[in-house]
């Protein structure tokens, strides 16, 4: 099974087919599908073909997906070829045709970052918890002081529309180049995408979370009269271990960044008038990094 390799544009091909006679901008629960999405009503006259139908059509779609997933796995993608955000055919058209670039972009990055995969899969592994944050963890044997020789740690969550970086670190007797952090982030995005049978988004926001690097908090404690100054952007995403590892995940994907939002102890804020020292322990900062899709990478749509 090839994850990079779109299956979008032969389900909507086999969509098509059953649901005939459309403008791209009818709604396309007067096609047949429900306002949520899901492909439950194919024939509004003749009741007593819904069943028949929508059977037919999930058999088809079935076909389609490339063998190796299992049926859990294919179910979902079934169940989540269109979702509630697509309203109309032209929206689903949009999303395929950016579910493809994407794909393209990942296909041609992993290519070049095949033996920094190759170490992760080695050293790591990758599992969801309950909550549906992503980690890929790998640890050497504890020695004798109860202390790891040497970890990798990828802590992250990802939806269609937020990304949330929580807990990133490389420690111990490791080469640092031999695992980028980027690296593992678009690793991590296509396999939760994938696992859960979505077209694959670009978020609006990708948050550092609890920011616990001591650089990156003397940035955000030196620049707390203004955080919508250029001056702190600058200070951020180029001189701190978060915000240039930010800039490396958006330029890997053909985002650009917008702006900056500063949270301090969990509210956004453009300043701080009271005194902050660094606390290793407590840590009250967060950057939301505002992103759109570079015109220059996906086009201006």
């Amino acid at each position: 099974m090839n994850p990079y390799t779109p299956i979008s544009e032969a389900v909507t091909r086999s969509i098509e087919h059953y649901l005939a006679n459309n403008s791209g901008s009818q709604p396309l629960h007067a096609q047949g599908m429900t306002a949520d999405g899901r492909i439950v009503r194919l024939a509004d006259r003749n009741e007593h073909l819904r069943p028949k139908l929508k059977r037919a059509l999930e058999q088809q779609l079935g076909v389609m997906i490339p063998p190796g997933k299992g049926k859990a796995s294919s179910d979902r993608i079934v169940a989540g070829t269109v979702t509630c955000e697509h309203q109309t055919l032209e929206s689903l058209y949009a999303a395929i045709k950016r579910d493809s670039k994407i794909r393209e972009i990942l296909r041609d990055l992993h290519s070049k970052q095949a033996k920094q995969l190759e170490t992760m899969r080695a050293l790591t592994s990758t599992y969801d918890d309950e909550e549906g944050v992503t980690h890929t963890i790998g640890r050497g044997k504890i020695g004798i002081n109860n202390e790891w020789p040497w970890l990798y740690k990828f802590v992250n969550e990802f939806t269609h529309k937020e990304w949330k970086f929580k807990n990133n670190a490389k420690k111990g007797k490791i080469n640092p180049h031999d695992l980028y952090m980027s690296t593992v982030i678009t690793w991590q995005y296509l396999w939760v995408f994938e696992k859960n049978g979505w077209l694959l988004t670009l978020p609006r926001t990708i948050e550092r979370c609890e920011i616990e690097n001591r650089k990156t908090n003397d940035v955000l404690i030196e620049h707390k009269a203004d955080y919508h100054s250029d001056a702190f952007r600058k200070a951020f995403l180029e001189t701190t271990v978060n915000g240039k590892s930010t800039v490396r995940v958006a330029r890997a994907l053909g985002l650009k960044i917008d702006r900056l939002v500063v949270k301090y102890r969990e509210t956004e804020t453009s300043s701080i008038d009271e005194p902050i020292e660094f606390d290793p322990v407590n840590l009250p900062f967060s950057v939301l990094v505002h992103v759109s899709p570079d015109p220059a990478v996906y086009g201006s749509t």
